[in-house]
């Protein structure tokens, strides 16, 4: 539950927010996509907001902090680091920026060489860059969201630039489609995807793998997101496919701003004839975040706890949403699960209600509880649920002007939720999508 505050501290917020939208927020972007809330501080799965509001966080800094916002060891690390070496250097090579290019080959086998960004953005970029440079060719067939940067964002109309690169296509994880445009704009540099692993079963990215080889095009895997998330190696490893490029960033430094680009030798020597430089490479501290991070994932145990308190969420949610006759469905990797209700205002509803009575979760976002998360944090959200979907419930209802009647096919609800957030065929979803049961 939020913490109770006084009227003054809620004044205090409520200028704060005042402030935020008249010198630095976006209604669309920070504040309606978001929780219209400013947020002071943050330790492991908890957060409080400008009004000394309490929340749990169930997203983990949007998959930044795995391990929980300002894990001990990572933070010893990186201000020792900052202390020692000043945080930043004259060159870009740092003992600590080999160290870590060392490691992550030693857990990602495609990664002979690495280079690093700030983003993951830049590192999907600077991918594409690599992948056209090497092959000489120009078209880059995409799937899933990559970034904001204009080569990717063009292929969504309300946010892209009137000038689109007309060299990037959205196959929309359809390998019909996938075939279609490399007859028609090929030869292919590369194909690039984001693995959605709720929707299509591993099943499907062999088969994108095999499309994409038969093309003679580069594949590239954006693992920003699952990397660190998915399994011991990334997705990739877990599905067997063997990629020339994969790009990481998210829980990469539990939260300290960095990304990478790894790959096969071959394909990212092409970094000797393209410029992917930048001044904050020489910042050494990420680094140091990085491989305090990775110590504190070797062992597994961090995602065996995230494994776990995915699972006992969304048997938690599954079961106050068939108490209560709802058709929503919490599915389906513990470590990065999604929330689809088959209407989708009710979900909305049921999500702003949440992070109202102190839980951070919001409809179409993705679930990526932290391994900080207690057992008492996933008890009391399971046990707000109820009252926060009787109250998103009636509020629906009545803004609708009907009682009780909702929609109840998963299958029309996955189509849209797809379109929706990851721009996918009604097709691709039809042939892949198996529901809450899937692996």
């Amino acid at each position: 539950m939020p913490t109770t505050v006084s009227p003054s501290a809620v004044d205090t917020h409520a200028a704060a927010l005042g402030r935020a939208r008249r010198f630095t927020a976006s209604e669309t972007w920070d504040l309606d996509h978001r929780f219209p809330l400013v947020l002071d501080r943050a330790h492991g799965a908890e957060v409080w907001d400008a009004a000394g509001r309490r929340y749990v966080d169930f997203t983990s800094c949007s998959g930044a902090a795995p391990l929980g916002a300002g894990h001990r060891p990572v933070l010893d690390r990186t201000v020792a680091e900052l202390s020692r070496s000043g945080g930043i250097l004259p060159g870009p090579l740092s003992t600590l920026r080999v160290d870590l290019a060392e490691r992550l080959a030693g857990l990602f086998p495609v990664a002979e060489r690495s280079v690093f960004f700030r983003t993951g953005s830049c590192a999907t970029t600077a991918a594409v860059r690599l992948a056209r440079v090497h092959t000489g060719a120009r078209t880059v067939l995409t799937s899933g969201y990559h970034g904001w940067h204009d080569w990717h964002l063009q292929d969504r109309a309300p946010m892209g630039v009137p000038d689109r690169d007309p060299h990037s296509h959205d196959f929309r994880y359809d390998l019909g489609l996938l075939d279609e445009l490399a007859a028609t704009h090929g030869p292919v540099a590369a194909v690039i995807v984001t693995p959605e692993v709720n929707f299509f079963p591993e099943e499907y990215a062999r088969a994108l793998e095999a499309a994409v080889r038969g093309h003679g095009a580069l594949l590239i895997v954006d693992e920003v997101m699952t990397g660190f998330r998915y399994a011991t190696g990334g997705y990739h490893t877990a599905t067997g496919l063997s990629p020339d490029l994969i790009t990481l960033s998210k829980g990469l430094a539990n939260g300290t701003a960095l990304s990478a680009v790894c790959g096969r030798d071959e394909v990212m020597a092409a970094s000797e004839h393209t410029y992917l430089g930048n001044t904050y490479q020489r910042e050494v501290t990420p680094f140091a975040a990085a491989l305090a991070t990775l110590d504190a994932l070797a062992d597994g145990s961090a995602l065996i706890r995230m494994h776990e308190v995915g699972e006992r969420l969304i048997r938690g949610l599954n079961a106050v949403f068939a108490r209560h006759s709802t058709a929503a469905w919490a599915l389906s990797r513990p470590t990065m699960f999604d929330v689809l209700f088959a209407d989708s205002a009710l979900g909305h509803a049921f999500f702003q209600q949440m992070w109202g009575r102190g839980f951070l979760m919001q409809y179409g976002g993705r679930f990526m509880p932290s391994a900080a998360t207690t057992d008492e944090d996933i008890d009391a959200a399971v046990t707000t649920a109820d009252a926060a979907l009787l109250a998103a419930r009636s509020e629906v209802d009545a803004r609708a002007g009907r009682s009780g009647e909702h929609e109840d096919d998963i299958l029309a609800a996955a189509i849209r939720y797809a379109g929706e957030r990851f721009v996918t065929t009604p097709a691709t979803v039809r042939q892949w999508f198996h529901g809450p049961d899937a692996p």
